[in-house]
């Protein structure tokens, strides 16, 4: 009768390691559990910032390729322009040629005028980088009317070209409608890699 005591003492001891063993397991595993979740968020947290740099990265790269393009289309545009604008120069690979070139052109637009030029000089070519300014002086009779005619019909010519100086005088003080100008034309040629000016712009 004795014996039944000490088996159930053995029964309470059994209930209680697995208790424990519950507990521990229990405790184990919210540990483990923790440490995986805190790995997990790590983990997550590296991929974020990778995730983030490699997209700021990206960012940069796209704004390098558009403002790449961007330079690109100014260039094209640029190109386009000074294309547009050198069909204005004066032909002919060397200075005296473009000279006579614009003395005919000038007196072209004088007689369109009924203007007689009295009086031309070619002035020496001027240095300006990668042209050459081509100075022609032309003197003339005119009315006012037709001087202001003539300066028009030159800044509106399909052929580049600047009045670079302009010196009128008064023929006749009583009838000051009749002027006696001397103006400097200038056009513009492209300089040839021997050509060598004495004159800078």
């Amino acid at each position: 009768m004795k014996v039944f005591p000490k088996l159930r003492l053995k029964l309470k001891l059994r209930k209680r390691e697995k208790v424990i063993l519950a507990v521990g397991g229990a405790v184990a595993l919210l540990i483990i559990s923790y440490h995986l979740f805190q790995r997990y968020e790590d983990f997550n947290a590296s991929a974020q910032n990778r995730s983030e740099a490699k997209a700021l990265y990206l960012k940069k790269q796209v704004e390098k390729i558009t403002e790449k393009d961007n330079i690109k289309a100014k260039l094209e545009n640029a190109k386009k322009e000074l294309t547009e604008l050198e069909r204005g120069l004066l032909s002919g690979d060397k200075p005296p040629v473009a000279a006579a070139e614009l003395q005919k052109l000038l007196k072209e637009i004088a007689m369109s005028l009924n203007v007689e030029i009295k009086s031309e000089r070619i002035s020496t070519p001027i240095d300006m980088g990668p042209y050459l300014g081509i100075p022609v002086e032309i003197g003339f009779t005119a009315p006012t009317a037709k001087l202001k005619d003539m300066i028009l019909r030159i800044e509106t010519s399909p052929m580049l070209l600047t009045i670079s100086a302009l010196d009128v005088r008064v023929m006749n003080f009583k009838n000051p409608a009749e002027v006696y100008a001397v103006m400097t034309v200038k056009g513009f040629l492209r300089k040839q890699k021997t050509e060598k000016v004495g004159n800078a712009a």
